[in-house]
């Protein structure tokens, strides 16, 4: 080559390195290990971002010289599907660094993948601060409550504490506990090694979120139906979108648990399966009466009012703690179970199949005659062929029918199991019990409550279910109803 080439064809090679190196000091995060970047806190869908591209289209971003395909931030919130209205994103760096930014002010704010800095934020309105490197999480903080996420605190008189998964994250009180999965041990000339393995969990006690004594009694509710009674020894744990819990000492591990009565009830509407099996074991008749709508505060306020005369001249009703999810369809099946929804396998509307034998097979197995007689929308499918009615007449419930009927049939069986449905609004979205008007209103339940047990010769157990009003929500007044049982 001629030495005038020289220089250009060096300074070529050169500029060839230059840009070779920076295109793969660049790219080369798609063929090497990317850590993931979690999206957790109040949000539906947890995210695990392993690649830039994972949601689609990138965005062409230059900041501080530098040019990046960057995805924003909005469309990775949009993409975790927020429980409720984001109030706050924290940005947690793997050095533990954490910025804050509120979430109505994401319009300038990008996420970037470089193989220097990791995964990084980049916000072009916010200050630098909020620009974290080495990001491993991005915390979703609600503004408001979700009756299905919340990690809700009650006892049988008021509630105690609401909280997000997203709220919990920015509470002082979490600690890293090192939770003992196992040990391991091996001989090696004459000499034996040990080794344990943990993994570290983001804990927190009871007690922190309300003053609630080591050794209470407390019960535990999931969204699965999840039924358990346990002493207050344990910690709950923050894990993405939901909380567990654990007893490391009883070795006692509980998934998504986000519903707790602190000193819950002795009494269950679960009881209702096994009074009524005692009765029918003893040769006595028993007539179960649900009313939808009718929790305990609703009956004490009745007493309080003189209504329910029949009621009134009986023993005063226990309370009696449900089960959740708050509906009516997981109730009952609950009742003629005697199982928790996570044992019988009710555990939405939808749900039509047991898991689990009822109440009918026990009446089969003892030859009794039974009958399952419900106004409303179908339910349940059990041992014995349950009869539907309708409301015929146009009055906005089917309770008239099923009261006509169900004296027709009091004298041919012995286990009968009759659900009300008017008091919680019928077809309707008012509350018989507060608005006190239509053909289900309290008078009327009264005249049908006096006049079955007057008819029935056996046993009469009387209890109920949240109502539609109540399905929206996990609170002492939606999860205590009343129960009683008239000889």
């Amino acid at each position: 080559m001629n030495r005038k080439n020289w220089l250009p064809a060096i300074a070529l090679g050169l500029l060839g390195l230059l840009v070779g190196g920076v295109a793969f000091g660049y790219y080369r995060q798609t063929s090497g290990y990317i850590p993931p970047l979690k999206v957790l806190g109040d949000v539906a869908q947890v995210l695990k971002l392993e690649d830039p591209k994972q949601l689609g289209k990138l965005h062409a971003l230059s900041y501080n010289g530098h040019k990046y395909q960057a995805v924003k931030l909005k469309d990775i919130l949009a993409a975790a599907h927020p429980i409720a209205e984001a109030e706050q994103i924290y940005l947690t760096g793997s050095d533990g660094f954490i910025s804050s930014v509120p979430a109505r002010d994401l319009e300038q704010s990008y996420i970037v993948f470089t193989a220097q800095n990791g995964w990084e934020a980049i916000n072009l309105k916010h200050p630098v601060n909020s620009n974290v490197k080495m990001l491993k999480e991005i915390v979703v903080v609600s503004n408001t409550s979700s009756s299905t996420f919340d990690l809700s605190i009650i006892n049988q008189d008021k509630e105690l504490a609401r909280v997000t998964p997203g709220q919990l994250y920015t509470r002082r009180s979490m600690l890293d506990f090192l939770y003992p999965e196992g040990q391991a041990s091996v001989e090696n000339e004459g000499k034996t090694y040990t080794s344990s393995v943990y993994t570290r969990r983001r804990v927190f006690r009871l007690a922190d979120l309300t003053p609630v004594p080591d050794g209470e009694m407390i019960l535990l509710m999931g969204a699965n139906g999840e039924h358990h009674f346990l002493e207050n020894r344990g910690y709950f744990e923050l894990k993405d979108n939901y909380v567990n819990y654990f007893d490391p000492d009883e070795r006692i591990q509980l998934e998504k648990v986000n519903k707790v009565i602190v000193d819950p009830p002795a009494a269950s509407i679960m009881d209702t399966f096994y009074d009524a099996r005692h009765y029918l074991e003893n040769g006595e008749k028993v007539l179960v009466i649900v009313l939808d709508g009718f929790t305990y505060s609703k009956y004490t306020g009745a007493m309080e009012k003189g209504q329910l005369a029949l009621l009134k001249n009986a023993e005063h009703a226990v309370k009696a703690a449900g089960v959740y999810p708050l509906d009516r369809n997981v109730w009952l099946a609950a009742m003629i179970t005697g199982e928790a929804p996570e044992q019988n396998g009710i555990i939405a509307a939808k749900d039509r199949e047991l898991k689990t034998p009822s109440i009918f097979a026990i009446a089969k197995q003892l030859k009794k005659q039974a009958l399952f007689l419900y106004s409303g929308s179908r339910m349940l499918n059990t041992e014995v062929e349950a009869l539907l009615l309708n409301d015929q007449n146009a009055s906005g419930t089917a309770d008239d029918e099923l009261y006509a009927l169900s004296l027709d049939k009091l004298p041919e069986a012995e286990l009968i199991i009759l659900c009300f449905d008017g008091l919680a609004g019928g077809n309707s979205d008012s509350d018989g019990w507060e608005t006190g008007s239509g053909p289900a209103a309290i008078t009327t339940i009264e005249k049908y409550l006096q006049e079955l047990s007057n008819r029935w010769p056996g046993r009469v157990i009387i209890t109920g279910t949240p109502g539609k009003l109540s399905q929206r929500d996990f609170t002492w007044d939606s999860i205590f109803v009343p129960y009683l049982c008239l000889k």
